[in-house]
């Protein structure tokens, strides 16, 4: 980590801690949208060709934007990442199907909170790091609009080799995260990586074994599906599958309240 990222972590832990100090004091949410935090690495910023059928303009559902407003939802939906890498990378992501699935099985509004970052390792995610801070603000800033109903996260590409410290990795980032939104039982939808690779099967595992290990997980499974030719990221129809079962299993975990 050079000087300038150890700077910009500091000034966003200060950030941090003043922004949950003001949020704790101000009055309470409309809650008139289901808002959902999608998060992860590039899968869910999304590398996916955008078809013509992703280029629609979607009711009731909607994007947080960078003017800390939700706008109607059309794609890229990670555009508005506050710690993506460049706006030509944002392509189709699950979220988009996501959103559509989720309006049509729910009924009323949803807003998405997209902060994905390509090529982020889950340590990186941690509380007291920029990607975590950044999200938490954005999910915190967005309540104003609305009610925080889950999770959805797609990561563990970059944690292949260290497959065996995830669960203890995940269990701690969404404890500090289920605690500092205020939802201590917050449903959580984690989706498998591409098994492409010969190294996949072992943080598959792990991902899968999510759902035993921590209360209001569920884990969705990739088998099947096909990638871009890069044995990594997931094609239009991947994406848009994978978006479908978060939407479904995401519901399912809200249903056991």
């Amino acid at each position: 980590m050079n000087y300038k990222q150890r700077i910009h972590i500091v000034y966003t832990n200060l950030v941090w801690i003043a922004f949950l100090f003001t949020f704790s004091c101000s009055p309470s949410s409309d809650e008139s949208l289901d808002i959902i935090l999608c998060i992860g690495q590039s899968n869910m910023a999304g590398r996916g060709a955008i078809e013509d059928q992703d280029t629609l303009t979607l009711e009731n559902v909607y994007l947080f934007n960078a003017e800390q407003e939700f706008e109607p939802a059309k794609n890229p939906l990670n555009r508005y990442s506050t710690v993506r890498k460049v706006i030509g990378m944002q392509r189709l992501s699950p979220s988009w199907t996501f959103g559509i699935d989720y309006q049509l099985i729910k009924g009323g509004k949803v807003g998405l909170v997209v902060n994905a970052r390509g090529g982020s390792k889950i340590m990186e995610w941690q509380k007291g790091t920029l990607h975590y801070n950044e999200a938490m603000i954005r999910a915190l800033q967005a309540q104003k609009h609305g009610t925080i109903r889950g999770i959805i996260w797609h990561q563990g590409e970059s944690d292949r080799n260290e497959s065996e410290l995830y669960l203890d990795r995940f269990n701690q980032m969404i404890t500090d995260m289920r605690k500092d939104l205020g939802v201590p039982n917050l449903p959580v939808v984690v989706g498998e990586v591409g098994n492409w690779r010969g190294n996949s099967d072992p943080i598959n595992e792990v991902i899968r074994s999510l759902e035993k290990e921590i209360p209001y997980v569920k884990a969705v499974s990739a088998e099947g599906l096909n990638h871009l030719g890069d044995s990594t990221h997931f094609d239009s129809d991947a994406q848009r599958k994978l978006g479908k079962a978060y939407a479904e299993a995401l519901v399912a975990l809200q249903k056991r309240d």
